[in-house]
């Protein structure tokens, strides 16, 4: 990752992420332990103007929203709260991604700038993941 990703990176991380995070928390209940593999994220391939797009929506709102699902009711919150740990989000699978959860870690391996407007069906995947596992 040069300079100019870093610097990048960075903005997200200080503009972007902390509302992001906050809301992550928020819907959990608790402070969720957060593991971002920023190197796996830059994607230099793509214009860097859809990355905060892409991290938002790929990463981010999904798990927000498959949080926010599963602790809708005391017994979901009571659940992730005994047994989540850490939240990772990177890419290492490239095109085909991979969602799961294991030993308390929820890993969320997708490209960062793939259909990035199918928060929906990402958030359907962590929710099946986490209830399966929970």
């Amino acid at each position: 990752m040069d300079l100019s990703d870093r610097r990048k990176v960075k903005e997200f991380e200080e503009n972007e992420m902390p509302p992001l995070k906050e809301s992550m928390d928020d819907a959990a209940g608790f402070e969720v332990d957060l593991d971002v593999d920023w190197e796996s994220l830059t994607d230099v391939n793509v214009n860097e103007d859809l990355w905060f797009e892409g991290w938002s929506k790929v990463y981010f709102q999904p798990t927000i929203d498959a949080i926010e699902s599963i602790c809708s009711d005391e017994l979901g919150r009571e659940a992730l709260q005994e047994s989540l740990e850490t939240v990772v989000f990177k890419n290492e699978t490239g095109m085909t991604g991979d969602i799961g959860y294991e030993d308390g870690v929820l890993t969320v391996d997708k490209e960062p700038c793939t259909n990035m407007n199918k928060v929906d069906k990402r958030t359907e995947s962590i929710v099946s993941s986490l209830e399966s596992n929970l």
